[in-house]
């Protein structure tokens, strides 16, 4: 692998480390995306499960 590509894959997991962050979930999670097939099912469960933030959100606004 070149360094490049190593600097590459080490910048898109700490950008996705912080995307999983700012939806709520453990940043731990990220791991799964270094898996084949199941990084694809993860990108997919992203996508269209409520995120936690989201949850949260409809909670405080219920609440008023």
């Amino acid at each position: 692998m070149g360094f490049f590509a190593l600097l590459g894959l080490i910048a898109w997991a700490i950008l996705m480390v912080l995307i999983f962050k700012k939806a709520g979930y453990s940043g731990v999670q990220t791991i799964f995306l270094f898996i084949p097939f199941v990084n694809v099912i993860v990108f997919v469960w992203f996508a269209l499960t409520e995120w936690p933030i989201e949850k949260e959100l409809k909670e405080m606004k219920a609440r008023h």
